[in-house]
């Protein structure tokens, strides 16, 4: 249901697959539970990413890109949520900020890991799994 592409969340953690085929087995609304899952990794990572930003506080236009009242978007059966920065809104600065420029050096990792970073990849992943746990409970009871 739901599918990884740039700047957009998924669900991505070991055994989705088999969670999709038991929710289906037992009626259960499983696009329901692939919003509340993918709404509850926005709002866990968009926090990070505001803080990670503010060092870089010069006008504020990259700041104002970031994506912050996201909403899951269904199209048929794939659900997907923006994250980070809206590069048309301004939030282009954003990319020459983390991998960095010939005359910007270091690039700012903090950033970065706030985003694509394997330990908040891992944070989603648990919290998905734990979302998805859950709601198996409850439609098995």
């Amino acid at each position: 249901m739901a599918k990884k592409k740039r700047n957009r969340l998924s669900i991505d953690f070991s055994g989705f697959e088999e969670y999709y085929e038991k929710f289906d087995r037992l009626n259960a609304d499983s696009k329901k539970i692939t919003e509340k899952a993918l709404q509850k990794s926005y709002e866990m990572i968009t926090p990070n990413i505001k803080k990670s930003i503010q060092p870089h506080h010069l006008t504020g236009a990259t700041e104002n890109a970031l994506r912050e009242n996201e909403k899951v978007e269904w199209q048929g059966n794939l659900g997907t949520i923006h994250v980070g920065f809206s590069i048309s809104e301004g939030g282009l600065a954003s990319i020459f900020l983390m991998y960095g420029t010939p005359r910007m050096q270091p690039p700012d990792k903090k950033l970065y890991n706030s985003i694509y970073g394997a330990a908040i990849k891992k944070k989603v992943q648990a919290l998905q799994k734990e979302i998805f746990d859950e709601e198996l409970t409850k439609v098995m009871k």
